[in-house]
C-alpha cells in the first residue's frame, strides 16, 4: 500500500527508476507509478531535476503521449511519478519489417504528439521502440503512446561535467543523434533523428548502423551512409526512402527542422504510392457534427466565446473550423457544448492545425483539432448522446473463434498461414488465397463494429504474410532473420541471384560485426573436411557458416548440393556450376 493506492506488480525497471502497476480500489482506476532509484534520489540535483521535469511533462496533454499526473514523495520517501497506465506492448515486440503504410501510420502518430511536446519546449531525447507503446483506443483502433518524457534530463543531472565531457552517453546508442555524443544541449532535431532510425528499422527490419555503431562512426569521423531502405527492400517507395534518409542526416541542419515538417514529408511520400492503402493519423476532418450540437469556444480573438462550426466529434475531442490565425499548439481553450437542452462547460487542448494549404488540398475548412482536457462524466454522457445510433448487432460466434485462434499465433507469417518452413511459393499463394476467401465470407455478414475492425486487421496481416512469403527477395530477408535455411533454398530455386541479394547481405553483416570472418572460417573448415571425404562433418561446418552468413547464396547452393548427395531432398535447389 502507498496512500490510497495498491502497488500490484512490477512493470519494469529502467535507468532512472522502477515502474509499478497501481490500483485505486475505490474507483478501480489503474495507474503506472515510477519510483526514482535510491542511488539517484540521494543526489539533491537529481531529486530537484526529477520534480522539474515532471512538472513540465504534466503540461503536455495529447492522445499519443502517456500523461504525467502527479509527482511527490512515494514509498520510502523516494520521489515518484503518478502516470497514465498504458496497456499494450512496445514497438520492439513487433515482427519486422512492416509495410510502408504501417510504418508511416505509426510514425505519424508519434510525430503528432511530438509537435505538441516541442511546442511546450519539451524534447524527449531518448526515443526508442521500448518507449513507444502500441495500445487501442475506445474504437479498437491501434494507437501509439510515447512514454518517459524528461527522464533523459533527469539521468543527465546525476553526472558531473567531467563525466559528461568524457563521453558518458545518456540515451540509447542505436537511436542517439550524432550531436548527443558530444553535448547534452539538444533541440527537436534529435527526436527527428531517433524517429528516422526507428522508421528505417520498421521498413527494413534492421538498424542503419548496427546497435550502438553511431558512436564508432562519430569518433572515427567517418562519412558512412547506410544503404537506403528501398535498396534493401524494393517494396519501399523511393520517395519514402529519401525522406527517411534526410531525417537520418548526420548534420542537424540537413534534417527536417520540426516534427511537423517530418510528418508532412512522410505522409506525402506515400500518398500516391501504388497499391498502398495508407491510413494516416493526421487525416483531413471528414465527419460532420451531430445535428443539434452547439459548440462555443473562448480565446479566439473576441472577448466573448464564439459559436464555431465543429466536426469529427468524439469522446476525445473535435475539429473546429476557423479562418483566422489558429491558437498556439498545446494552448488550452475554454469550451461549452450543448445538446438537446443539456450544456457542459469544459476545456480543450489544441493538438493539431489544419493550414489553409492543407485545407485547400483536402477540400475542407482550415482550423484546428482539440482534445478534451480531463473530460468529466457529464461531458462523456453528452457526447455519447450525440453519437447514439442503432444498436450494434451481436458478435458472430464463428468469427470470434477464428479471431481468438489467430490472435494466439502472433504475427509470424508461417504460423498465420499454417505453413511449414519449407513451403513452396505455390503453397504460400494457395494458402493465402484460401484464407482471404474465407475472410471475405465474413465480410458479407452483419457484424458489430469491433469485430469488423478486427476482421480488417486480420485481413491486413494475411496480406502482409502473402507479400513477405510470396516474393523471393522479401522472403529471403525474412528467412535469414528467422534462421530458416529451407525458406532460403526455396528463394534460390525461384532464380534469386547473388546480385539481387548482396545489398541485403551487406546490411545483415554490417549489423553483426565480426560475423563474416567467423563464417568464412567455418566454411573453410568444411571445405577441408569435404576434400578428406568427411561429407557429414563438412555439412555440419557449412551449416554453422550459414547460420552466421545465411545470405551467401554461393555457400547455400554448395551446402544443399552436398545435402542432396547425402540423402534425398524434397526441395529443388540449382546445382553449383563447375
Amino acid at each position: 500500500m502507498h496512500g490510497p493506492l495498491i502497488l500490484e506488480r512490477l512493470l519494469g525497471t529502467g535507468a532512472t527508476g522502477t515502474v509499478y502497476l497501481a490500483c485505486h480500489p475505490p474507483s478501480g482506476a489503474r495507474f503506472a507509478v515510477r519510483v526514482l532509484h535510491p542511488h539517484l534520489a540521494s543526489n539533491p540535483h537529481v531529486r530537484s531535476r526529477f520534480y522539474v521535469e515532471a512538472n513540465v511533462a504534466s503540461r503536455v496533454v495529447h492522445r499519443h503521449i502517456a500523461r504525467v499526473l502527479d509527482a511527490r514523495p512515494g514509498p520510502g520517501g523516494l520521489p515518484c511519478l503518478l502516470m497514465e497506465y498504458v496497456s499494450g506492448e512496445p514497438l520492439s515486440c513487433l515482427p519486422l519489417p512492416l509495410s510502408p503504410a504501417e510504418t508511416v501510420g505509426l510514425l505519424s502518430q508519434v510525430l503528432e504528439g511530438l509537435e505538441v511536446a516541442h511546442a511546450r519546449g519539451v524534447v524527449h531525447c531518448d526515443l526508442k521502440p521500448d518507449n513507444l507503446f502500441l495500445t487501442q483506443d475506445a474504437r479498437g483502433q491501434r494507437r501509439v503512446k510515447v512514454l518517459d518524457f524528461g527522464m533523459a534530463s533527469v539521468l543527465a543531472s546525476g553526472f558531473s561535467k567531467k563525466e559528461l565531457a568524457s563521453g558518458m552517453s545518456l540515451g540509447s546508442p542505436a537511436y542517439m543523434a550524432p550531436e548527443q555524443w558530444e553535448t547534452t544541449a539538444a533541440d527537436v532535431r534529435v527526436d527527428v533523428y531517433a524517429l528516422a532510425v526507428l522508421g528505417y528499422r520498421l521498413l527494413t527490419g534492421r538498424l542503419p548502423y548496427g546497435r550502438g555503431r553511431m558512436g564508432e562512426v562519430l569518433l572515427g569521423q567517418q562519412e558512412i551512409r547506410p544503404p537506403a531502405p528501398h535498396v534493401l527492400d524494393p517494396r519501399v517507395p523511393q520517395a519514402l526512402s529519401v525522406v527517411v534518409m534526410q531525417a537520418l542526416s548526420r548534420r542537424p541542419e540537413e534534417r527536417f527542422p520540426s516534427a511537423r515538417a517530418f510528418r508532412f514529408a512522410l505522409e506525402e511520400s506515400v500518398r500516391n504510392a501504388p497499391k498502398e492503402a495508407v491510413t494516416l493519423e493526421a487525416a483531413a476532418p471528414r465527419a460532420a457534427a451531430p445535428s443539434g450540437l452547439r459548440v462555443r469556444v473562448g480565446c479566439l480573438g473576441s472577448p466573448e466565446p464564439r459559436v464555431v462550426r465543429a466536426s469529427d466529434v468524439s469522446a476525445e475531442g473535435l475539429f473546429i473550423a476557423f479562418d483566422g490565425p489558429p491558437p498556439p499548439l498545446a494552448s488550452r481553450l475554454p469550451m461549452e457544448l450543448s445538446f438537446q437542452g443539456q450544456a457542459v462547460i469544459c476545456a480543450g487542448d489544441v493538438v493539431r492545425h489544419v493550414s489553409q494549404d492543407e485545407a485547400h488540398a483536402w477540400g475542407v475548412s482550415a482550423g484546428f483539432f482539440v482534445h478534451f482536457a480531463e473530460p468529466s462524466r457529464a461531458l462523456r454522457t453528452l457526447i455519447s448522446h450525440t453519437r447514439a445510433g442503432p444498436a450494434e448487432p451481436p458478435a458472430d460466434a464463428e468469427l470470434a473463434q477464428l479471431l481468438s485462434r489467430t490472435a494466439a499465433l502472433g504475427r509470424d507469417p508461417y504460423m498465420l498461414l499454417g505453413l511449414p518452413p519449407s513451403a513452396s511459393f505455390d503453397e504460400v499463394r494457395q494458402r493465402a488465397d484460401s484464407a482471404l476467401r474465407r475472410l471475405e465470407g465474413f465480410w458479407r455478414r452483419t457484424l458489430p463494429t469491433s469485430q469488423r475492425q478486427e476482421l480488417e486487421t486480420l485481413r491486413a496481416h494475411v496480406e502482409s504474410a502473402r507479400r513477405t512469403l510470396g516474393e523471393p527477395l522479401a522472403r529471403v530477408g525474412f528467412d535469414a532473420l528467422r534462421g530458416n535455411p529451407h525458406g532460403i533454398a526455396r528463394c534460390i530455386a525461384m532464380g534469386l541471384t547473388d546480385r539481387e541479394v548482396e545489398p541485403l547481405r551487406r546490411a545483415y553483416l554490417s549489423a553483426r560485426p565480426g560475423t563474416e570472418e567467423r563464417a568464412r572460417a567455418f566454411f573453410s573448415q568444411g571445405r577441408t573436411l569435404e576434400t578428406q571425404n568427411s561429407a557429414k562433418a563438412a555439412v555440419e561446418c557449412y551449416a554453422q557458416a550459414l547460420a552466421l552468413d545465411p545470405l551467401n547464396l554461393t555457400w547455400q547452393r554448395h551446402y544443399w548440393a552436398l545435402q542432396r548427395r547425402l540423402r534425398p531432398m524434397t526441395t529443388t535447389v540449382p546445382t553449383v556450376s563447375p
